[in-house]
């Protein structure tokens, strides 16, 4: 990592995150995980977001060869896990990792747009 490289990481609104993607949307260095299992994914997700099943300890092992210089949103269904598969993107040397605050919940709630029936798997 160059000394010029400031980490980013921390949690945002699903209002942020939702301006970010959009802002982002042509952007192949933007990544949205959805570490939720397969079957809440199929049901409604984010727009463009992959599934990672986060498959309990899994984790680790799956995104240890993912891009660690793209920027990630990520999102479970209320925002604990994805805070704490951030920590471990942040060990696993990964610079720019956002968490949206209330996870699927707090995007639901909020009424942006959701996306159905893609496996996106990744």
């Amino acid at each position: 990592m160059s000394e010029s490289k400031k980490d980013q990481m921390g949690t945002i609104s699903p209002q942020d995150a939702f301006k970010f993607i959009k802002k982002h949307e042509n952007d192949s260095n933007l990544v949205v995980l959805d570490v939720r299992p397969r079957d809440e994914f199929a049901a409604g997700h984010i727009p463009g977001a992959k599934n990672l099943d986060y498959d309990g300890h899994q984790f680790r092992k799956k995104v240890l060869n993912m891009d660690k210089d793209k920027k990630y949103i990520i999102y479970c269904k209320s925002g604990v896990r994805g805070e704490y598969f951030m920590g471990i993107m942040k060990e696993l040397g990964f610079h720019h990792v956002y968490n949206i605050l209330g996870g699927f919940v707090g995007w639901n709630i909020s009424k942006l747009p959701l996306e159905e029936g893609k496996s996106g798997g990744h």
